[in-house]
């Protein structure tokens, strides 16, 4: 038995065993696999296109007051021109646009049929939740009717639903999140409630900014700014809708408090032609005794020309603008 001897095997090493080339090729088909689609990567550059913020939060963020942050007990429009702005951004993200029906002409903007063209979700949640209730629901409505629809305005007991809750709170909320306002508690007479005074006043000046260009300059330049880059879609036709919404929600004077009387009065004057000349489809020249914002409709028109395929979206834009201009605030 002392013959015998336990032979000895000689030792692989795994590190040589790890880089052998059939377990490279075991390794390389387990690792996870991503596909390119060129349509993902187009829709990644488009959204890339949008400001951070929202038309509803700068609206919001010029009716806000800046210290007490809250905004007017009296106004008891903006509500209701929250949800116009909701459309309008749904409009310049590409998300919905009127139906393509010839017979649509015979109706005024706001009465024209509107559908959903993609349903992709933005991040935002009031414009998610509002594009899931137009696309599911069963028929194509009027953008009077959805405004109506989303501000809870409707004798309609099987959409009551569709009313978008809080607007408000949840619009402060995502821009303290965006760290443009922050949170605090203040009392008011027997309770407590959340108020949002302005943390960011760079962001707010350049929005205040921006409108002034439009109603006081006669030849307008918008500054470009972190939240409003120069890449931004649509930049013209967006702050002519910031103006008239924040006219319409009532919130404009805010804004025009650092003017004079005189000019203050223009400014409201020049607010008026935009609502006229942007609330009909297609944009045209408007001749204004104002003489202010003279190359406007040339930089619109050169948006339009850059962004093809995109006129039934912006009637949409036309239509919100046209309803704004028949609320009770501006008649």
């Amino acid at each position: 038995m002392s013959g015998l001897q336990r032979r000895k095997v000689k030792q692989v090493s795994n590190e040589r065993d790890d880089f052998s080339p059939s377990s490279t090729l075991v390794a390389e088909e387990n690792k996870p696999r991503v596909g390119y689609d060129p349509e993902d990567n187009a829709m990644t550059i488009q959204e890339s296109k949008e400001p951070p913020l929202t038309l509803m939060e700068e609206v919001l963020l010029m009716g806000i007051k800046d210290k007490e942050g809250y905004l007017s007990f009296w106004n008891d429009s903006i509500s209701y021109a929250l949800r116009g702005c909701i459309l309008l951004e749904l409009a310049f993200r590409g998300k919905i646009r009127v139906v393509n029906d010839p017979a649509r002409r015979r109706f005024e903007l706001g009465e024209r049929l509107i559908e959903v063209v993609d349903d992709k979700k933005t991040g935002e949640t009031l414009l998610d939740e509002a594009l899931n209730l137009m696309k599911n629901d069963p028929n194509n409505l009027s953008i009077t009717n959805w405004i109506d629809l989303l501000s809870g305005e409707t004798w309609n007991l099987m959409k009551i639903n569709y009313q978008l809750k809080q607007v408000r709170e949840r619009l402060a909320k995502g821009l303290v999140d965006k760290g443009i306002l922050r949170t605090e508690r203040k009392n008011f007479l027997i309770f407590d409630m959340p108020t949002h005074p302005l943390a960011d006043a760079t962001s707010k000046n350049d929005i205040v900014k921006r409108i002034l260009s439009l109603l006081t300059q006669r030849t307008v330049q918008l500054p470009a700014s972190s939240k409003f880059p120069d890449s931004t879609r649509f930049k013209y036709l967006r702050s002519i809708s910031l103006v008239c919404a924040s006219y319409a929600a009532n919130v404009l004077e805010n804004v025009l408090i650092s003017l004079g009387y005189d000019q203050r009065d223009r400014a409201f004057a020049r607010a008026d032609e935009l609502l006229s000349q942007f609330s009909q489809f297609p944009f045209e020249q408007v001749s204004g005794s104002l003489n202010l914002g003279i190359n406007l409709t040339e930089e619109v028109n050169q948006e339009i020309e850059n962004n093809p395929n995109s006129d039934l979206q912006l009637e949409v834009v036309a239509g919100v603008l046209s309803v704004f201009s028949n609320m009770d605030t501006l008649l």
